[in-house]
């Protein structure tokens, strides 16, 4: 049996993952590469010698190091002593010959698909071996080993790459002409294909996009092409018997991959993304997706053009790639696997984009001396590439971290999830009591109001500028201990701190599952839903004090939380301090309460578990509430008023049917219900409208709503239902800068 594998060029993405997986599976590894630091860490030689390879039983190279003109000895001599294979014939002919394959192949979209479906048999008990062709944060690598009968491969068709492996399921996601440096043309790429479905074995299924259910997924990750994506690992998880709830569960929780729009840096209101895009279709599929999540910012692109040969044959298909950008900055042209070519030039790639302000650079150097210009105009910078686009991106996030407080162009539009409100003078992103503190230093020196802001999710900005310093404390570190004392910062996405403790099996906060904002935002109003408050299990806070200039704490008691508020709200502190971390105290139990009608039909068990329940109320919440990436709003815009018995007692006489919740002789009668008793629901006025799914919830309907037209509505609604219950409605959003 071969043991000893010996793997040249070990630094590589795909062939360190090969050489890990052969370890795990038992074999002796070594390695070399001409890098000192790889991915793989083990047993490597810096530079080339034959020396490497006497005791080798085989010799693995990548296929650009096997076909390379180039002569490495060692190379030479395996081929001629009949031990050498490229990784993907060592794969799929040595580590996967006992497993049951299945081969995520595709123009665009393989590495995305391929984690995702990897996920999928991973949380359904499957263990599989997993192979990715980009870096997967969960694993800290590109692959997966597992004991399970199942390996879940990425296909690539480069140099035929993929007809190494012989599979039980291939999921195809697209076709397209690619790698004109191999294939001449999309007929040869196809006859590649029917080749590769050819090598299918045992069941034989194939799945291709015309088995999309087309299927709507609440995703972690953006674009309309990571639906198409989900799509498929949807099919192929009802193929493998998983239940559409778990799968569903699954695809929905993957948090994706590096380099496929990857968030490195979110500061003075800049987002820098990192994207492996290089194929015109996948740079303007990965623009538009941006574009669709962002509908208002200013989004920058700095695009690296992914070889000279390639570029040549898809210079006209680069017209209107960049159309959902605002600028575009052409870098130097990446000499990938071919010859420098000196007619093919980022000005020829501007000028055949047609876009109208682009601009082609000549260096990294020119890139960044092109974005210092006017950095302050774009709050989205996208940088795309497959060669050392990665290492511009980087400068460009280390060129932000000196930029905090000249940003003027960000809008409460852009940072609200109402998508509304005028222009900010200012706006902070701070993690830390230093930067607080310069933050404060600043405002105070050129008296400007402080505003300081979480999620954006509870929030109608007006219309109006806002001449002051808009603050945002986004570190997001959750500490659980083991007896259930939580710390989580203020940045912390709440909804993630209740995913995380429920996996930990900590009960007392899973009624709150999917309450948008960040979990400094939750004691100000004293979040709540189906019988649960964050006071339940509240126990401390630390904040900033903006007059003190230090960090003081916060006692359950001094929080005097009511009903939907608490300190903070009540004598408007929320502006007076910035809340850095919460303590909460939970029980180690894997049950939980769940009272509410809307939740039984989703909780079939008497005594239901909290990741039941957190699943039932993550449920509840998709099919009754909006989606603020869909369609701008605030949640619920009003309170559940809370009446004595006396006026309780008057409209049970008027409204039999009257919902209510009783506690102490007070009667909490949901707004929701008063709205639709009124008729409100679904209903429309200019560009705003009631929601149709929950009458709680104003929506900006045409995305070009202004916060005078939602309070109007909002005012509307306070007179209308007074009149017909003798209820004064209190609104539950905060309105800023009226």
């Amino acid at each position: 049996m071969t043991k000893k594998i010996h793997f040249v060029g070990i630094g590589g993405s795909g062939i360190s993952g090969v050489a890990n997986l052969a370890r795990e599976m038992g074999y002796e590894v070594t390695g070399c590469d001409l890098e000192e630091n790889t991915a793989y860490s083990k047993n490597i030689y810096q530079g080339h010698d034959p020396g490497h390879i006497k005791n080798a039983d085989l010799v693995v190279s990548s296929p650009a190091l096997f076909f390379s003109k180039i002569k490495i000895e060692e190379i030479e001599m395996a081929r001629k002593d009949g031990k050498l294979m490229t990784w993907q014939e060592f794969l799929g002919k040595i580590l996967l010959k006992d497993k049951k394959v299945i081969c995520v192949a595709g123009t665009h979209g393989k590495s995305t698909t391929t984690a995702m479906a990897g996920k999928l048999l991973i949380d359904n008990g499957f263990d599989p071996i997993v192979m990715v062709g980009a870096f997967v944060p969960e694993w800290n690598g590109n692959s997966r080993f597992g004991n399970g009968e199942y390996a879940v491969i990425e296909a690539d068709e480069f140099n035929n790459n993929f007809l190494h492996y012989y599979p039980d399921v291939i999921v195809i996601n697209n076709i397209e002409f690619d790698h004109p440096d191999f294939f001449k043309n999309e007929e040869a790429v196809k006859e590649s294909f029917k080749k590769f479905v050819n090598n299918l074995k045992g069941q034989k299924i194939l799945i291709t996009e015309k088995d999309s259910l087309n299927k709507k997924f609440n995703l972690k990750i953006l674009g309309e092409h990571n639906q198409k994506n989900a799509n498929m690992v949807f099919v192929l998880g009802r193929k493998l018997g998983i239940s559409d709830e778990n799968i569903v569960r699954s695809i929905e929780n993957f948090r994706g991959i590096g380099r496929r729009l990857e968030l490195i840096a979110d500061r003075s209101g800049i987002k820098v993304y990192d994207d492996y895009a290089h194929h015109p279709t996948a740079i303007k599929t990965t623009i538009d997706g941006l574009r669709e999540e962002y509908p208002k910012a200013k989004i920058l692109v700095i695009n690296e053009p992914h070889g000279y040969k390639r570029t040549k044959a898809f210079l006209d298909n680069y017209k209107g790639v960049f159309d959902s950008a605002d600028k575009v900055i052409i870098g130097p042209i990446f000499k990938a696997r071919d010859e420098i070519d000196e007619s093919i030039t980022p000005e020829l790639v501007a000028k055949a984009s047609f876009h109208k302000n682009i601009i082609p650079a000549d260096s990294p150097n020119k890139i960044l001396e092109i974005y210092n210009l006017d950095f302050e105009i774009y709050n989205i910078v996208v940088v795309m590439g497959a060669g050392k686009s990665y290492l511009w991106a980087r400068k460009i996030a280390k060129a932000i971290s000196g930029q905090a407080g000249k940003i003027a162009t960000i809008k409460f539009s852009d940072i609200t999830s109402f998508r509304i409100g005028g222009e900010i003078k200012r706006y902070f992103e701070v993690k830390s009591e230093r930067e607080i503190g310069e933050v404060v230093k600043f405002a105070n020196q050129y008296n400007l109001p402080i505003f300081v802001i979480g999620d954006g999710t509870d929030i109608l900005a007006s219309d109006k500028n806002f001449d002051g310093v808009v603050v945002k404390y986004v570190d997001d570190n959750i500490s659980i201990e083991d007896n259930g004392s939580v710390v989580a910062d203020a940045g912390a996405n709440w909804d993630k701190l209740v995913e995380e403790v429920v996996a930990g099996g900590f009960q007392g906060i899973e009624n709150l599952s999917g309450i948008p904002g960040t979990v400094g935002a939750s004691p100000i109003q004293n979040i709540g839903a189906y019988g649960t408050e964050l006071s339940d299990t509240f126990v401390s806070l630390e904040a900033f004090d903006l007059v003190k200039g230090k960090i003081v704490t916060f006692s359950k008691a001094d929080c005097a939380f009511g009903y939907r508020e608490s300190v903070f709200k009540k004598n408007s502190y929320w502006q007076k301090y910035i809340i850095t971390s919460v303590t909460l105290k939970l029980k180690q139990n894997k049950y939980g309460t769940a009272n509410y009608e809307s939740l039984s039909k989703y909780i079939k068990s008497k005594k239901p578990t909290i990741q039941e329940i957190r699943e039932a109320v993550l449920k509840v919440r998709s099919e009754k509430l909006e989606n603020s990436k869909v369609v701008g709003n605030a949640g619920s815009f009003f309170k559940s008023p809370v009446v004595n018995e006396e006026v309780f007692d008057s409209l049970r006489k008027k409204f039999p049917d009257i919902k209510f919740y009783e506690s102490d002789k007070n009667f909490k009668v949901p707004a929701g219900w008063i709205l639709e008793k009124a008729g409100w629901k679904g209903k429309e006025y200019k560009n705003v409208a009631v929601s149709s799914k929950h009458a709680l919830i104003l929506i900006n309907k045409t995305g070009k709503a202004s916060a005078k037209e939602v309070y109007d509505l909002s005012q509307k609604i306070i007179d209308d239902v007074y009149n017909k219950f003798g209820i004064k409605l209190e609104r539950e959003v905060q309105l800023v800068n009226f």
